[in-house]
């Protein structure tokens, strides 16, 4: 009986530090998903505060901007147009970026299906941003936005 105690305690001595080894490996690799998780949560808050802020800046006049119809817009003077011209620009870059950090995983589906409708509210009640569109994806102009084909961000209703 001894003589097996002494077989397993030998056993366990050889054994242990392979133990110690696979439970240090299991609270590393915890530790890591826990850390990442922490800052891909942060990356999206971030993300998230930073969009929203961004478009809090345009969005009363891009409100003006997609209540003006086609005549209304070619009446504009060429100064003023121009300025709202930015304001829509503006508005296409922060849909692309949403929709590529989107893409990428760093904004969630959840955040994604809201802004997205949003965005696409916006397109589908404005024919001078849809012709704003159209006018930037001429001759694959759609693909500065990190789109491959023009509908990928916004579709009309």
């Amino acid at each position: 009986m001894r003589e097996n105690i002494l077989f397993y305690t030998d056993i366990l001595k050889d054994l242990a530090p392979l133990i110690i080894s696979l439970i240090a490996i299991w609270l590393t690799s915890r530790y890591q998903k826990h850390t990442q998780k922490l800052a891909d949560d942060r990356m999206m808050k971030d993300l998230f505060t930073e969009f929203n802020q961004r478009y809090d800046l345009i969005n009363n006049k891009l409100d003006i901007i997609s209540k003006l119809s086609i005549e209304e817009w070619n009446g504009l003077k060429a100064k003023d147009r121009e300025k709202k011209e930015g304001v829509v620009i503006d508005f296409f870059n922060i849909c692309a970026e949403e929709y590529y950090w989107h893409k990428e995983g760093r904004i969630n589906g959840n955040i994604w299906v809201s802004w997205n409708k949003g965005m696409n509210d916006i397109f589908n009640k404005s024919k001078v941003i849809q012709g704003l569109w159209a006018e930037e994806c001429e001759n694959e102009g759609y693909k500065s936005y990190y789109i491959s084909h023009k509908n990928e961000i916004f579709r009309k209703a």
